[in-house]
């Protein structure tokens, strides 16, 4: 009885009546396909949950045909829009959940009825502050596409431009708030009460879940996503970006320019309209490496749905809700990991993530090497064209599991997006070579991260630091002293047989001044070579060079003092 206290007074902590219900809805879901025994652990309506569990005997029945992991997809299914969204995150957490459970998830479909035009009509002219007929010449009624947050309809401006408009659902977020106070719930019952399943971590899953949600609800931010897109590929032809008119945008309406082309995976259709499919599918993986490996923000969500062929054959994306994003240190790594592969260097593979923190100081690298070679040694007995690099990711971060090596998300996203893209790929041409378009990409990452340039710019940007945390120190010591003053704080020291402790800090004192003026050379240098003037030897500045010589003796002379 006290269990069962706790669970509804943690209900009514996030919930009114309304939630109790569909909490008591979400209970009866779970019972139907099977899951009576979780529901039971979590001490929520303990006397109405063993009725119905009596009173639902063919539960018993679906578990005997069907997996775990399907019967909860089918559960996720019927329990409407926001669990089949939850079901779509954790299809892209393989670091999380088992192979056969993300795969199940995978099959999840976002597709609802849309919802009536007046109510489309009624939130567009609240949030453009115009009726309709003010703003458009023409706004078809019945939509072109409906999914659980918004659905799109297609429109024309006053001076002929052609549209594609996203309205968000009436109410969703009152919805969609609701159901994740209940997965709150229910995510820090399972913690509490049910450990075997604790372990799939529910209420982290939940908190990127809301987190995830919350960016999708506000149009604004997959504007601003498009718009970055557009202007990283604006002088690129191999693809196209749609523009966003943020005259007529807002949180919950987004107006877009309507594109026309031939969805990518109809292969038969692009052959008819003349296109060589080879072409298409490595340019399509030539942008998706581009966007990931080149500027590092890429399409999270690559179904065919979303990426079509224009008139010129350039790869036209739309919907901008999941993009992935990737920083300078992780984009090294892949093309490091890369690049070592193709080497077959397992050692080098290795190093690198012990030296990204990876994986921890405790784990054998000789053991991870060996199951680097482990991935890796089916592959090199195939030609490189039939090498497949999302299964080779995949691998990688099922090595990750054995080994507990801290995987980010975005590598997660990545992995996922790669196998749609090289799928339909290699749908469109079977011999394409994915290696062969990755190749520039990943030499290039590997040249920028050996570029005595880059090393320069890094230095130059340490030397900004170092110069501001100087110039705030006189007042922060300033500040020091006006406080031992004003304390009237007195500090007297008994020098005891100190004199060898006076030579070692004299000592020290001289290093410190010989170290200070082998910076100030080395820092100099390295701006006389970014400016790149005077006479040259070796394509760099004399006075740079003789600064860098200068610099190493004085910095040999403090090693040799030592």
């Amino acid at each position: 009885m006290v269990n069962n206290e706790r669970g509804i007074l943690e209900i009514r902590k996030h919930s009114t009546i309304k939630n109790i219900n569909r909490l008591r809805q979400i209970l009866n879901i779970l019972i139907r396909h099977g899951f009576g025994e979780l529901v039971s652990q979590l001490h929520v309506f303990r006397l109405y949950i063993i009725g119905k569990r009596f009173f639902t005997p063919k539960a018993e029945d679906v578990r005997s045909h069907r997996s775990t992991p399907e019967r909860l997809r089918l559960a996720l299914e019927e329990l409407g829009p926001t669990f089949v969204k939850l079901g779509q995150l954790m299809s892209t957490r393989a670091d999380w959940f088992p192979d056969e459970w993300s795969a199940e998830f995978k099959k999840l479909q976002d597709k609802v009825p849309p919802f009536p035009f007046e109510q489309v009509r009624e939130l567009v002219e609240k949030e453009l502050g115009k009726p309709l007929t003010e703003v458009y010449s023409s706004f078809d009624t019945l939509p072109v596409a409906s999914a659980s947050i918004a659905q799109v309809h297609l429109a024309t401006l006053k001076d002929g431009r052609e549209l594609a408009v996203k309205v968000r659902r009436p109410e969703i977020e009152n919805i969609l708030d609701s159901d994740i106070s209940i997965m709150y719930v229910i995510a820090n019952l399972i913690v509490k009460y049910v450990p075997d399943w604790a372990r799939f971590r529910p209420v982290e899953v939940v908190r990127e879940f809301h987190k995830t949600i919350r960016q999708e609800l506000d149009f604004t931010i997959e504007a601003t996503r498009a718009d970055r897109f557009r202007r990283n590929f604006k002088d690129d032809p191999e693809a196209y970006f749609p523009r966003v008119y943020w005259e007529h945008s807002s949180k919950k309406v987004l107006t877009m320019e309507r594109i026309s082309g031939i969805p990518i995976d109809e292969a038969e259709t692009l052959k008819d309209a003349g296109f060589d499919l080879k072409e298409v599918a490595e340019r399509g993986v030539r942008v998706f490496f581009r966007q990931a490996l080149g500027d590092g923000f890429f399409h999270a969500d690559m179904h065919p749905g979303n990426v079509f062929v224009g008139n010129k054959g350039e790869i036209i994306h739309v919907d901008f809700g999941i993009v992935g994003q990737i920083d300078d240190e992780l984009r090294n790594y892949l093309a490091r990991l890369l690049y070592y592969l193709m080497r077959r260097d397992f050692k080098a593979m290795a190093k690198i993530h012990r030296d990204m923190g990876l994986i921890g100081p405790k784990v054998d690298i000789r053991e991870f090497e060996d199951a680097l070679i482990d991935i890796a040694e089916p592959i090199f007995g195939k030609p490189l064209a039939e090498i497949n690099v999302s299964a080779l990711l995949w691998k990688l971060i099922e090595t990750a599991k054995r080994f507990d090596m801290h995987m980010q998300p975005n590598l997660l996203l990545l992995q996922k997006s790669m196998v749609v893209v090289e799928g339909v790929g290699r749908e469109l041409y079977p011999k394409l070579n994915v290696w062969a378009v990755a190749r520039p990409f990943i030499f290039k990452l590997m040249k920028k991260s050996i570029d005595p340039k880059a090393a320069v710019t890094k230095g130059y940007d340490t030397m900004i630091e170092m110069a501001e945390f100087t110039a705030a120190l006189p007042s922060q010591l300033t500040s020091v002293f006006n406080k031992v003053i004003n304390d009237r704080l007195r500090i007297e020291f008994a020098h005891l047989n100190l004199d060898d402790l006076n030579a070692r800090i004299d000592r020290t004192g001289d290093r410190l001044v010989y170290g200070m003026i082998v910076a100030a050379l080395i820092v100099g240098s390295s701006l006389i070579v970014m400016a790149g003037k005077g006479p040259m030897l070796f394509d760099l500045p004399v006075l740079g060079l003789t600064g860098y010589i200068m610099a190493g003796i004085l910095g040999l002379r403090l090693v040799i003092k030592r």
